[in-house]
């Protein structure tokens, strides 16, 4: 090897030069080292991991409890520590105020089943790249028997995360105390309509979804004893009637679903025609990225990832913004913010 380092000599006399690269491989190791973290956190929901670990524990302890092998056990504990989900500290196991909050079976506010058939979604819809790279990407709508399928997993996680969804930012508008009758447009199970019923002293409301979904909506409701001041419509938005003299419309991860311009202008019109005078309209979309296609980073991935299954539901920055004041809206404040399930959009029309 010369002096440099850079060259050596083989018997034969060649020279062979070693590659200098220009920049560290590091950020591609990195990646690699990621791709199963979610893997090891869904093992840890399957087997019930976390609800054990409320108080400081061993792995033997733990492994005798789940009924597993102590090596594996303790293999398994210290990943989920190193990805944050866990807590290690001298030798025991303990869990995260998140995991404590939201991976307890039982809990309220448990939200693990959510997260194990969002990562085998995404799974799936990421397997879909080679044939779609191949063969285009065809589009398809997702059935509302499926919708229908996911009611108990949504009502658990809209419970687990309504605090952080919308509620602050609705609440503290100028025009909240006045609020009489509301509309929550592709309302799912009226979590939080309830929410927002509960913090006013006479809002009334109306939750609008699919009827496979409406009649868990009803019951909900009824948990809550607010059969007297909400109610709901079953139907599509984009064909049935959707009711009027509403002073808030809230819909929230809907629009997303009608990236078309024209169409998401016709629902902003049927929006509007229902609204009182003074009303204000709040759309709140998951799926809204910049124009270049990469922000922000956790949106725009989960755009694309559900754009290779079939499933478009990207919308840009200024989509609804524009389809709103299209519709006749007086102004739009517009911007995004950081919630528990990720970045969201948040356009917010009020009618003259």
């Amino acid at each position: 090897m010369d002096k440099k380092g850079m060259k050596t000599t083989t018997e034969e006399g060649t020279v062979v030069e070693l590659p200098e690269p220009k920049t560290s491989a590091r950020m591609l190791f990195d990646i690699v080292l990621e791709a199963n973290k979610h893997q090891v956190l869904k093992h840890g929901i399957e087997f019930g991991v976390f609800d054990h670990l409320s108080e400081p524990i061993s792995a033997e302890e733990v492994g005798r409890r789940l009924e597993t092998q102590p090596e594996p056990t303790s293999r398994l504990l210290d990943m989920l520590a190193i990805i944050g989900v866990i807590k290690k500290e001298q030798g025991q196991y303990v869990n995260t105020p998140t995991a404590e909050e939201f991976l307890i079976y039982g809990k309220p506010t448990y939200m693990g089943d959510f997260i194990q058939v969002a990562l085998d979604e995404y799974a799936r819809m990421v397997a879909q790249i080679p044939q779609s790279l191949k063969n285009g990407i065809t589009e398809q709508e997702i059935p509302e028997e499926q919708w229908s399928g996911w009611i108990d997993i949504t009502i658990r996680a809209q419970r687990a995360v309504w605090t952080s969804k919308f509620l602050a930012q609705i609440s503290e508008m100028p025009e909240f105390p006045h609020f009489k009758r509301m509309l929550d447009l592709g309302g799912s199970v009226g979590i939080y309509t309830i929410a927002l019923v509960s913090r006013h002293p006479t809002l009334k409301a109306i939750v609008f979804d699919q009827p496979s979904v409406i009649e868990t909506t009803k019951k909900i409701i009824s948990e809550y004893g607010l059969e007297d001041r909400i109610g709901v419509l079953a139907g599509d938005f984009t064909r049935d009637d959707i009711g009027k003299d509403y002073d808030l419309v809230w819909t929230s991860d809907t629009l997303n679903f009608f990236p078309d311009k024209d169409k998401l202008e016709e629902i902003c019109i049927k929006v509007y025609n229902s609204m009182n005078s003074g009303g204000v309209f709040v759309s709140q979309q998951q799926m809204v990225i910049s124009k270049n296609g990469i922000w922000p980073p956790d949106t725009a991935w989960l755009s694309h990832i559900m754009a290779f299954e079939g499933a478009n539901c990207t919308l840009y920055e200024t989509d609804v913004s524009e389809a709103m004041l299209d519709a006749g809206f007086r102004s739009v404040e517009s911007q995004y913010v950081n919630r528990a399930l990720g970045t969201f959009r948040v356009d917010i029309g009020r009618k003259a």
